[in-house]
This record gives structure tokens, C-alpha cells and sequence, in this order.
């Protein structure tokens, strides 16, 4: 084990200075204002996607399906029995399946040797992951899965300089593992952006609850007006409401393990049907079609039509996290 691991940083320390950081701007101090008039330029732009819809419809051309990465990923709400042996194994495995199956492709991620093993078993690629050793300085990475290694290594740098943003977590105690993204500033920064962004997302709610086209449950409701819902699905409802109404079945997609506010980890994930109809997957067809024309950030990790227990078709639209800052308000 020793010889492999050895063998297997020696090869990728190259990489260890690769990375990115994403931009961000200022928020914004009016962002009711300018969360209308950005979820209205949202809205247009994801309306253009209709004309593809229209070209493949009259071609009989199918839509590309959604990133190959979702086809077959894991679901942590569907996933199988927690890995066997140690809690520090076990919070590992949990904590690699949901990476898989939940991060963007995307990003890169940095790592200690034994968590990118258990990344790269996952099928994440080998590429994206920056194995972080004793004398590793931290490189410029989207995620960061803080283990307890890491966590000893740099401390409190990791959710205050370099991760200030927590988006999941497995385990306890000494075995605890904290799934991070980056942020330029650091956590001040970090904090400011989160709160412009959250104030945004709420005045996008409350539009669309004004909406006659979206039908949304009481719980679906109050999450809209708390700001619990991710950006790109309130745009996203917003411009699949101008094909045909439509009704809100369920909101989803909770980071698992972390105790933070709803509006610091919007979901992800929603469920909807149409209205008014019989509610076939005929009815869907051409909203599932705008959803997989769409391109980042609006581009969805997973959108499939899907059966429910009465029979009735359901459109599931699922994005990948992080959740982007600022679409809304002018920023990232």
C-alpha cells in the first residue's frame, strides 16, 4: 500500500500547482432591484433556447442529452449501504460517492493521497483531483476535501483563507471529512457575496410565486421565500414557464451532514409537471428539450422525465454543486 501510494503521488506531483480561482465582484446594495432586472436577463437569454427547441422538433432531430457524467452517477437520496470497516473509512467512502455524483465536472479538487485514491475508485477523473502531501503548500482548487490530515496540516486557513464555504459533510469527530469551495477573500468576502446572493434569490422567489403559470406547493412556497432556492432553477422555472404552465412538485438536493442556514446551501434540485393536461411525457417533451439546449451556468448535470408512483410523468432538473454567487447580482 505504502509503494502505491508512493508511486502514485510521485506521478502527479507535477500537478500540484494547477488550479483556478473564480472570479467574483462586488455585491450588490440593491439587490431586490437588481434581482428582478437580473432574473429578467436570465430569463430572455434561456429564452433563446427556444429556437433550438423549435429546429429540433421540425428536424426530428433529439436534443443532446445531459452531461455524460450524470448519466450513470450516483444519488447520496439513492445510494447504497455506507462502506464497511472504520468510521474514518466509512465517512471516506460517503464523502467520495457524493463528490462524484454531486460536483461539477468542472472542478478541481484537492485532496491527501488516500482521499483522491478513493475519488479516482469513484470515477472522478484523475486530472481534476491535486493530491495535497505533509509538505504540500495548498494549491489554487474549487473544492477541498478537508480530512482530518488536512485539517491538522493547515488548520483554521481551510474555512477561513483558502474554503470558506462549507457544502457538505460525512462523519465526526476525529474521522470527520468537510467538502469546501474556494473563495476568493476568503470567508469576508465569502459572507458579503452570500448575502447579496441570498437577498437576490428571495426577490426571485416572491416573482415567481406571483407567477399565474408555476403552481408551487406550501413547503415549495416557503422555500422560494426564504431564499432556499439555487439560482439557476429560479431562472430556469422562469423561462420554462413561457412554454406551458406548470406545477412545482418538490424542491431537493440537501447537502448532507452540515448545519448551516438553508439560504447558505440553496437546493438544487427540483421536480415539476405540466398542468392542465393528462400529464403524459408528451407534455414534457419540449420542456425537457429547452432544459438540455441550455448552456453553463444553465446547463443542468442531470434532466430526465421520470414516472411517478400515480403514473403521472414528472420532468426531474438537477444542477451540480457549488452553487454560483452573484447571477443575480452582477457578480461571479
Amino acid at each position: 500500500m505504502a509503494t502505491t501510494v508512493s508511486l502514485w503521488l510521485s506521478r502527479r506531483r507535477a500537478r500540484v500547482g494547477l488550479g483556478r480561482r473564480r472570479g467574483s465582484r462586488r455585491p450588490s446594495w440593491h439587490p431586490s432591484r437588481r434581482a428582478a432586472r437580473g432574473l429578467r436577463l436570465a430569463v430572455l437569454l434561456l429564452a433563446l433556447a427556444a429556437v433550438t427547441v423549435t429546429a429540433l422538433r421540425l428536424t426530428g432531430t433529439s436534443a443532446p442529452a445531459a452531461r455524460s457524467s450524470s448519466a450513470g452517477r450516483p444519488h447520496p437520496a439513492r445510494g447504497g449501504r455506507a462502506a464497511s470497516g472504520s468510521a474514518a473509512a466509512a465517512a471516506r467512502a460517503q464523502a467520495a460517492a457524493w463528490i462524484a455524483g454531486q460536483v461539477s465536472s468542472d472542478e478541481i479538487i484537492a485532496c491527501d493521497p488516500v482521499m483522491c485514491a478513493a475519488l479516482q475508485a469513484r470515477g472522478v477523473a484523475a486530472g481534476r483531483l491535486l493530491p495535497v502531501g505533509p509538505t504540500t503548500t495548498l494549491p489554487n482548487a474549487g473544492i477541498i476535501v478537508a480530512s482530518p490530515s488536512l485539517r491538522s496540516q493547515f488548520g483554521g486557513q481551510l474555512s477561513g483563507e483558502y474554503a470558506p464555504a462549507l457544502l457538505a459533510s460525512f462523519g465526526s469527530g476525529a474521522s470527520l471529512i468537510e467538502v469546501r469551495a474556494a473563495f476568493p477573500g476568503g470567508a469576508a468576502a465569502y459572507n458579503s457575496a452570500l448575502q447579496a446572493d441570498s437577498a437576490a434569490r428571495q426577490s426571485a422567489g416572491a416573482q415567481l410565486l406571483r407567477s399565474r403559470r408555476i403552481m408551487v406547493s406550501p413547503q415549495g412556497a416557503r422555500q422560494l421565500k426564504a431564499g432556499a432556492v439555487d439560482t439557476r432553477l429560479l431562472v430556469m422555472l422562469a423561462a420554462l414557464a413561457s412554454l406551458q404552465p406548470l406545477q412545482v412538485l418538490a424542491f431537493g438536493d440537501a447537502s448532507p451532514g452540515v448545519d448551516v442556514p438553508a439560504a447558505d446551501l440553496p437546493l438544487r434540485e427540483v421536480t415539476i409537471t405540466s398542468v392542465g393536461s393528462r400529464g403524459g411525457a408528451t407534455d414534457l417533451a419540449s420542456v425537457l428539450a429547452m432544459v438540455r439546449a441550455q448552456r453553463p451556468p444553465y446547463q443542468p448535470a442531470f434532466a430526465a422525465i421520470v414516472d411517478s408512483a400515480s403514473g403521472r410523468a414528472e420532468l426531474l432538473i438537477e444542477f451540480a454543486a457549488p452553487s454560483p454567487l452573484g447571477l443575480l447580482t452582477g457578480g461571479n
